[in-house]
């Protein structure tokens, strides 16, 4: 099939002395803009108790976008399943399947840094066991009665979902991972995989590749169909290369915040890039909930030539670098374009790429 277009809501709240209020209608605003010119859809970042992604709960802002929308495919994720119990996250999917049927789906992870877990008593080092007993608890729910679970840090009596999803066998399901041992796990498991760069931004040319090298052998071996790919990329669209770089330097600051939560410094080699990122040391990088971000200074200049995400160009070299990665084997493209903008210039920029960009991929069918 041919590259879908997505954009996300990243909640990224750089200035703190505004009103939280202001940044959720911004975030809504791209979801009407996203339903009206045509994007596949949005994918809603969660994040709690910090300012880098200040939404404490993605299924209740996926329920406003499902009602304000009529054919918008909605993604709340990536949700921590070990921040949750995972009967109530099954029970609110589920919902939500009934507000958009067919139309949203959840991503999962099991939390790329501490901070969080930390702050909810759940002991970071056994958040990747939490994690799959709560998805095989979440899938069993969906399409079982009278379920019953023993394990090891969730038992519960026999329990139904009332109601269970529209959808069988239930929502859409992604699951997120940045490391090469992660993806294999995620195709031979026949899930369909999120991803992007496992240090936020500024991912050298050939990490990409290595992956979807990674997932779709595990894929084949499995004798699984193969899941679909969605991979996350800062974009910005201008009319010339210098308009592209107008909002490099907000760019900059998010990736610093970025670096700073999860606890990385350096890119180090693409073995270092590509391995499964450990749960950090427990040190306090928040203060008053404003993350003292990181002091990296990336360059603007070569960003082509030096980087396959950020993308920060013109129409035709912006199509030219989406048609690789169609080729490669990416399904959905969720463009990341919230990083401090004015929201009127985000709108603008949504405009300009339907106009420009995604009649490249229209009707299109993959080889």
């Amino acid at each position: 099939m041919a590259l879908k277009f997505w954009v996300t809501t990243p909640f990224f709240y750089s200035d703190m002395d505004r009103p939280w209020g202001e940044l959720l209608q911004d975030m809504l605003t791209i979801v009407d803009t996203a339903e009206r010119l045509g994007f596949e859809g949005v994918a809603i970042n969660e994040n709690v108790f910090q300012n880098y992604v200040a939404n404490p709960s993605a299924l209740a802002f996926a329920a406003l976008a499902a009602a304000r929308t009529t054919r918008l495919r909605i993604l709340p994720g990536v949700v921590v399943l070990p921040s949750y119990n995972p009967l109530l996250i099954a029970s609110e999917m589920a919902m939500l399947d009934h507000l958009a049927p067919g139309r949203v789906g959840i991503g999962v992870a099991r939390g790329g840094g501490r901070y969080q877990l930390d702050r909810i008593g759940v002991d970071p080092a056994k958040s990747r066991e939490i994690y799959e007993e709560a998805l095989e608890i979440i899938q069993k729910v969906w399409v079982e009665d009278n379920v019953t679970y023993e394990g090891r840090y969730f038992s519960f009596p026999r329990t139904t979902l009332v109601p269970k999803p529209a959808s069988q066998p239930g929502p859409d399901l992604w699951v997120a991972s940045q490391s090469v041992d992660g993806v294999r796990k995620v195709a031979a498991q026949g899930h369909n995989l999120l991803t992007a760069p496992n240090w936020g931004n500024f991912e050298p040319h050939g990490d990409l590749e290595a992956l979807l090298e990674a997932f779709n052998t595990a894929a084949a071996e499995s004798g699984s169909p193969r899941g679909e790919v969605m991979v996350y990329r800062h974009t910005w669209l201008g009319r010339t290369e210098t308009d592209a770089l107008e909002f490099f330097d907000d760019m900059v600051s998010e990736y610093n915040h970025y670096l700073a939560l999860t606890q990385t410094v350096s890119q180090g080699t693409r073995e270092d890039r590509l391995k499964a990122r450990g749960t950090g040391e427990k040190i306090e990088f928040v203060e008053a909930g404003r993350v003292v971000p990181a002091n990296e200074s990336p360059s603007s200049e070569g960003l082509w030539e030096k980087y396959s995400d950020p993308v920060l160009t013109t129409a035709d070299k912006m199509i030219e670098r989406f048609k690789q990665m169609e080729a490669m084997g990416v399904d959905h493209l969720a463009c990341l374009i919230a990083w401090g903008q004015p929201i009127e210039a985000v709108v603008a920029q949504m405009e300009l790429m339907a106009e420009q960009v995604l009649p490249a991929f229209a009707g299109q069918e993959r080889a």
